[in-house]
């Protein structure tokens, strides 16, 4: 279970963090048209600083828990061909 909701967190803190970035994109805004559109850009910053910052801590713990099956995989792919 605690696999399942690192995962989540993943897909959920790096897809915030994706779509913010995007929405900080120089260009993006004008390419849509949207100049007009206000867009707290802080709030942006903020969400993108701190999704960025849960993302990488729960791709830690996603790896720390898969080590083994990391481990073994690295081990059997770099094992010399028989």
């Amino acid at each position: 279970m605690a696999k399942y909701l690192v995962d989540v967190g993943m897909l959920i803190s790096g897809g915030l963090c994706a779509l913010t970035g995007f929405i900080k994109l120089p260009g993006l805004l004008r390419h849509f048209d949207l100049r007009s559109v206000i867009l707290p850009a802080y709030q942006i910053t903020m969400i993108h600083d701190l999704t960025g910052v849960i993302f990488v801590v729960l791709i830690i713990t996603h790896l720390l828990f898969n080590w083994r099956w990391l481990a073994g995989m690295t081990r059997t792919l770099m094992r010399p061909p028989k």
